[in-house]
């Protein structure tokens, strides 16, 4: 099942801090492995994650329980597209980040770039300097050009 995909680097990753996890990236990396090879999965994790998380939604909501429930197989294949893009553009950011030095690469237009503002580089490396005469500015303030605007 799909499910499998998104559970097993995620039971990897929380393994690390938890035996609990351990037992199911175990579980879900024998269903993940049974999956690629198209058999049925005998640890039956999907239907324990699906019960698990249904029961929890019941306790709020019956009614979003039952659709839940009804429809697990559609929501875990659009979390699964979620994750795959998800995951696709924070790579394809990070490399444009590591090669270009910001995250739309070659053809930067001085968008937001999330790496930028978690390495601590400043979001206005591209912007040019103004002159005091250019932007009206007073001494000692920093005036930044913006596309033939000045922002002080």
């Amino acid at each position: 099942m799909i499910l499998c995909f998104i559970a097993f680097p995620i039971f990897l990753i929380l393994g690390i801090f938890s035996v609990k996890y351990r037992i199911l990236a175990k579980d879900a990396l024998e269903c993940f492995g049974k999956t690629i090879t198209f058999r049925k999965c005998k640890s039956k994790l999907d239907e324990r994650i699906k019960s698990h998380l249904t029961g929890k939604i019941m306790k709020k909501s019956p009614k979003i329980g039952i659709f839940f429930y009804g429809n697990f197989q559609l929501i875990s294949i659009i979390i699964m597209i979620l994750f795959i893009a998800s995951l696709f553009f924070s790579i394809t950011g990070l490399f444009n980040y590591i090669k270009y030095g910001n995250c739309n690469g070659p053809e930067n237009d001085g968008t937001f770039c999330i790496y930028s503002e978690i390495l601590g580089d400043s979001s206005c490396d591209n912007l040019e300097l103004c002159t005091n005469e250019e932007c009206n500015c007073e001494d000692g303030e920093e005036c930044i050009c913006d596309d033939g605007t000045c922002i002080k």
